[in-house]
């Protein structure tokens, strides 16, 4: 989404500049985490940050990229301590509602990270910032050492968090996520296995498409699978996801008027066994789990049984 966003504002003549967080992210963000974050190397933070520029590079050509342990390369301890730590209490630091909140210790660099993430707004005297809402704290804390270093305090341009293809929070560890770099064959099938509730929360925030498109469920998600491949990679290679994707989904026979009748269709087993499939939370109707053998099926249902085998309801 701030990806998006960023490309809106380069197509209105904007100067960007993007910040990899190569100082920061070796100490790790406490943002809506439970717990203190383990410290990363020099040559991990590295290593990742070069596959997230390449990325960057690639979607937001002409994008000024900086990465933030530069901007405190030159910077002395007495200075770093002067015009950081000095300039806030720890009060207001631990007043941050994730702190509030959690119950295992605090580490003290902890509290340096919306400092120093801060300070990138310092370093580039930046008008506008764009991030997550869980952003809001390190947000204030960039605007509050602007004013002490004498610059206009930033806007800040904050958009909500997207969920991830389970709905819940899209998190790496959760393995709920579409990454950007990946081929588009796996873009569209992530897309294609989200319920209906989070494509419609996705649509909105993610596609250039009315967000009132009319339409079956399932035919509006594979717009919105299309769209977003053709955003990451071109409309050509959107379309051969799409045909990729159908050529896995045969057709479900014209009497699979109910789900056991699909799944027996699908699967090739039995009716006992099929009913066994549903009722253990192994069977999808676009996306959705479903639960009753017995559920009517409307034409256009896509049937999920398992995480492979998958037909299209066809009803004359």
């Amino acid at each position: 989404m701030p990806i998006r966003l960023c490309r809106s504002l380069i197509a209105a003549g904007h100067r960007l500049d993007l910040v990899l967080g190569t100082m920061t992210a070796r100490l790790g963000d406490p943002t809506g985490t439970e717990r203190t974050r383990p410290l990363l190397s020099e040559a991990e933070v590295a290593h990742n940050a070069a596959a997230i520029a390449a990325t960057l590079r690639t979607l937001l050509p002409g994008a000024a990229l900086h990465c933030n342990h530069a901007f405190f390369a030159e910077m002395g301890i007495a200075d770093f301590i002067t015009r950081m730590p000095g300039r806030v209490t720890v009060d207001h630091m631990l007043s941050r509602s994730g702190f509030r909140r959690r119950e295992a210790p605090i580490a003290l660099h902890e509290l340096l990270v919306p400092l120093m993430q801060g300070w990138d707004s310092v370093a580039l005297t930046t008008e506008v910032e764009i991030g997550g809402h869980d952003q809001l704290f390190n947000f204030q804390v960039a605007r509050r050492l602007q004013r002490a270093e004498g610059q206009p305090p930033q806007a800040c341009l904050m958009v909500p968090l997207l969920p991830g293809t389970d709905g819940r929070k899209m998190s790496k560890s959760l393995g709920n996520c579409v990454f950007l770099d990946a081929p588009p064959g796996e873009v569209f099938g992530k897309v294609m296995s989200i319920s209906d509730e989070t494509m419609a929360q996705w649509i909105p925030l993610l596609s250039s498409a009315p967000h009132s498109q009319p339409g079956h469920p399932m035919e509006r998600k594979r717009a919105l699978a299309r769209d977003i491949v053709a955003q990451l990679h071109d409309p050509a290679a959107a379309h051969a996801a799409e045909d990729a994707f159908g050529a896995r989904t045969p057709p479900v026979p014209v009497a699979a008027r109910q789900l056991l009748e699909a799944v027996v269709a699908i699967r090739g087993c039995s009716r006992g066994a099929a009913r066994r499939l549903v009722r253990s939370g192994g069977v999808r109707v676009n996306g959705e789990k479903a639960h009753a053998p017995e559920a009517a099926l409307q034409h256009g249902d896509t049937v999920w049984v398992g995480k492979r085998d998958a037909g299209v309801v066809s009803l004359a």
